[in-house]
């Protein structure tokens, strides 16, 4: 053979050797993006793409089987499931259990992470009690309770998360702004709560009257009676930010924002408002349809720009109609209900000078079969919930799925027990169900209305009982019956342990 042929087929070689090492390199990357991605045959042989779920629970480390299989993991962990419906339980020594059908989409992530199990025995402790309770509220972040005696003129603000609480009492002529020593009389409500839970908006209504206070915890000194602030009779407010340094105010139809460190109103902002709600600097409000006062339009308005924008033009004379907004991995969302039509859209919300950028898209349109009175929110903003009478609507914002259930009793008011279980007393028992309306359980037997609530560390369980004053031949508070009066009852703070 000459040289000049050995050369030749030596750089074929080479040259064949380089292309299948590409083609193979290739090939690895390929079938690694696949598996990457979620693609593996199945049971018949199948090329299918699988999703991913993740699964935590309240106690961690408790068994998980899916579709009667125990898993080798314990909670908190991560399985690749076939795309469908899939069967998991969940169960711990010495707690109930947990289950629900889940659907898991090809490629996508699913997460569960609302699954709680409650200890089978109770570890009950009693906390404190109060007389003649005429408020008590937690914290939207689970980390407080903020309760008012009737005959009293302290407020006590209270740290529940701790082995021993930590209570804190605050005058309550401080904090509403009130310079009489009388006992505050009529009804004092807390509407919100900013995020870290060192303030809240507050009414207080007297005297035919009701006035709004933003409380200081922190610094009592610094809480603001808004209408004597700013003289103006306000019949809404919300929160605008964490730190509750900027509110969103309605008084006679026009909305106004105020600097809560300044201690400074805008001018009106927008007028002819029925209603609003608020997520953060953005407004979505019923406004009244300049052309015909009996109709009504959705509109939504952004701080700072020079006008709103028309989200839904309502061609029908005073609908019902409830508004909720929100943000979730940083998606923002708007929900609201039309008597009984339902939608909710999300994306970049609409601003007034670039209507042609608007990402804001519905990805959920429904007719129900009853008119809710009330769209709420969990405090992750990844939950929505429409209720009417007991009826029950549950959206979740992250896999665009929806629920139906009812109550045992009527609902007035949504109540959180954590960030995705809701409870309702119903014949002195406390329901709870997950948001979507699953794993039912009757876990207290209670006596009365007030809150019930687990911490945000998820170590205690806190209700109330109520009690008579007086004791019986054995020293212990009698039961409360009809003829009870307000002063012979005492509010009895418990607290069980479930971690």
């Amino acid at each position: 053979m000459d040289r000049q042929r050995k050369k030749k087929l030596q750089n074929a070689r080479v040259i064949m050797t380089n292309i299948f090492m590409g083609i193979s390199v290739i090939a690895i990357v390929f079938v690694l993006m696949l598996i990457a991605m979620g693609y593996g045959f199945n049971d018949k042989g199948r090329l299918e793409q699988s999703g991913l779920i993740q699964i935590s629970s309240n106690p961690k480390g408790a068994t998980v089987e899916i579709d009667g299989d125990v898993q080798f993991s314990h909670t908190d962990f991560n399985k690749m499931l076939s795309s469908g419906d899939h069967r998991v339980k969940i169960s711990k020594t010495g707690y109930d259990t947990w289950e629900k059908t889940i659907n898991v989409d090809a490629g996508l992530l699913t997460r569960v992470e609302w699954a709680r199990l409650f200890p089978v025995k109770t570890d009950i402790s009693t906390v404190t009690s109060f007389s003649n309770l005429r408020l008590a509220e937690f914290s939207s972040n689970r980390k407080n309770l903020l309760t008012i005696e009737h005959n009293s003129t302290v407020a006590h603000y209270i740290n529940v998360q701790g082995e021993k609480i930590n209570a804190q009492k605050v005058s309550l002529h401080e904090i509403l702004n009130d310079s009489t020593n009388d006992v505050l009389q009529g009804t004092i409500e807390v509407i919100l709560w900013n995020e870290n839970s060192n303030k809240a908006l507050l009414t207080w209504t007297h005297d035919q009257k009701t006035t709004w206070h933003l409380v200081d915890f922190e610094n009592s000194s610094k809480s603001i009676n808004l209408n004597k602030k700013f003289g103006l009779a306000f019949t809404d407010i919300r929160i605008a930010n964490d730190s509750a340094s900027k509110l969103w105010a309605l008084e006679n139809g026009n909305l106004h924002i105020i600097d809560t460190s300044n201690q400074t109103i805008s001018g009106v902002l927008i007028s002819d408002v029925e209603q609003f709600t608020n997520n953060k600097d953005v407004v979505t409000y019923v406004g009244i349809d300049n052309s015909d006062h009996n109709y009504r339009k959705i509109r939504v308005f952004k701080e700072g720009e020079k006008g709103s924008t028309t989200i839904l033009n309502l061609k029908e004379e005073k609908p019902t109609i409830t508004l909720a907004m929100g943000t979730y991995w940083n998606e923002s969302w708007l929900a609201y209900s039309v008597n009984s039509h339902i939608s909710v859209s999300s994306g970049s919300y609409p601003s007034y000078d670039r209507p042609s950028k608007n990402s804001f898209k519905e990805f959920i349109k429904r007719d129900l079969e009853y008119e809710p009175s009330l769209a709420s929110t969990n405090h992750l903003g990844r939950i929505i919930i429409f209720t009417g009478n007991s009826n029950l609507t549950s959206i979740d914002i992250e896999t665009r799925d929806y629920y139906d259930t009812t109550t045992e009793t009527e609902i007035t008011k949504l109540n959180w027990i954590d960030s995705y279980i809701i409870w309702e007393n119903a014949n002195n028992k406390i329901v709870i169900r997950d948001f979507d309306g699953d794993n039912r359980r009757e876990i207290l037997d209670v006596n009365n209305e007030y809150p019930v609530n687990i911490t945000e560390n998820n170590r205690w369980l806190y209700y109330f009982e109520i009690k008579a004053a007086d004791a019986d031949e054995n020293g212990e508070a009698k039961e409360v019956t009809k003829n009870t009066s307000l002063a012979e009852t005492i509010y009895i703070l418990q607290r069980q342990k479930l971690e």
